[in-house]
């Protein structure tokens, strides 16, 4: 018989689990097709995208910060579910605005921030609290569920986009946001009551005598270009190569059936994973040093499809081991699970603010090398990534 509280843990599992799915494809369309709009209407401002997107970082870095204390003292479900319902508000507002969204590029970017923050500062430690060991199959299983709702979304987001309007895209997000909002009613209440202070010096100095969490921080650093800036130079080479976001909607439908097959093989049946940290990391340079050679439809799709099935697994890893490290840790994940997962939002989103400043320093010199300075920079911190990732499968 199954006890009550592994039913409630389930329930709760599922919950962020479902949150979780709905929540990548809403930030698919806010970061994959709100790209390919500020390029439409901007007439390929690169600066403009970058500026929203320096602006978002540091509002979301900020925001984690400051609502560390809120997090520790109430309850962390009730702070998720109105980063729900912000986001559902933002989406109201891109509605709204339509073109308009140009004018109000640093606003937006502002207030996205603050949006993700309030919802993913709750919703990480969450996780912590309810995936503990486990991370590594939530992490898959979450994948494995994102990538067949991205088999579907994306030609409906793609083709709407070219035959109907914006706002009905939002009117779709819109109902997905609702989607998320129900499954957050299956998670149950904090599950660490203990009632330790926020402390996020204090925490910065016990690491300073643990190697492995110290590893840690700079591999998150690292997944900041690797996951965030990456997907953005990708997305502005597919939408200037193929022109219309229907193309865009295409490929992510394609490739997205190769990293369900990818994800899949990882978790059950490969078993070394250093030497398949090494494989991926060897394919994905591959797939850049193609783009560097020339930029055309054919190196755009070799890279996608070394993406869909060497970078997610890459990125997986790294994600799972932002619930692993801290559960691993006796005294931390004790006091130190909310101020982890500040730590590492702060680490990860510094990272994304210097990678868009340099893209947004590359745009006003020529389009040329705004491209090939991001991929020369993305496929040495590729490298890093991977030594860093192996190094903490070692340790």
């Amino acid at each position: 018989m199954i006890k009550k509280d592994d039913k409630e843990k389930k329930k709760s599992i599922i919950g962020l689990l479902g949150c979780f799915c709905i929540n990548n494809i809403l930030y698919m369309f806010l970061n994959t097709f709100m790209v390919a709009y500020f390029i439409t209407l901007t007439n390929y401002n690169y600066k403009l995208i970058s500026i929203y997107y320096i602006a978002n970082f540091i509002c979301i870095a900020l925001t984690f910060y400051l609502l560390g204390s809120i997090i520790k003292k109430h309850s962390k479900v009730k702070i998720f579910r109105t980063g729900i319902v912000l986001y559902c508000l933002y989406i109201l507002l891109i509605a709204l605005l339509k073109e308009k969204i140009v004018d109000y590029h640093i606003w937006l970017g502002a207030a996205y921030g603050i949006v993700q923050g309030v919802l993913w500062a709750p919703g990480l430690s969450l996780v912590n609290e309810y995936v503990k060991d486990d991370s590594n199959n939530f992490v898959s299983l979450k994948s494995i569920l994102t990538q067949i709702l991205k088999i579907i979304m994306p030609f409906i987001l793609g083709a709407s986009i070219e035959l109907t309007s914006f706002s009905f895209i939002a009117l779709i997000i819109l109902f997905l946001s609702i989607i998320q909002f129900c499954f957050s009613l299956l998670i149950k209440n904090d599950t660490n009551s203990k009632n330790s202070k926020y402390n996020l010096k204090e925490y910065i100095k016990y690491v300073q005598n643990k190697k492995t969490l110290k590893t840690y921080y700079k591999l998150v650093a690292c997944d900041g270009i690797v996951n965030y800036m990456l997907a953005t130079v990708v997305t502005i080479l597919i939408v200037t190569t193929f022109k219309t976001s229907f193309n865009l909607g295409m490929l992510t439908t394609i490739f997205s059936a190769c990293s369900i097959m990818s994800v899949y093989l990882f978790q059950r049946v490969i078993k070394r994973r250093i030497n398949t940290i090494r494989v991926c990391t060897a394919m994905m340079i591959i797939s850049l040093v193609t783009l560097l050679i020339d930029i055309n439809k054919y190196t755009i799709i070799i890279y996608n499809l070394f993406n869909s099935l060497f970078l997610i697994l890459l990125i997986n890893s790294a994600e799972a081991k932002r619930y692993e490290i801290i559960t691993k840790d006796k005294k931390a994940s004790s006091n130190y699970i909310v101020e982890h997962q500040i730590l590492s939002e702060i680490c990860l989103n510094i990272a994304r603010i210097l990678g868009y400043l340099v893209l947004f320093i590359a745009s006003i010199l020529n389009k040329t090398i705004i491209f090939k300075t991001m991929l020369i920079i993305i496929t040495i911190i590729i490298v890093i990534y991977s030594y860093l990732l192996i190094k903490i499968e070692k340790e």
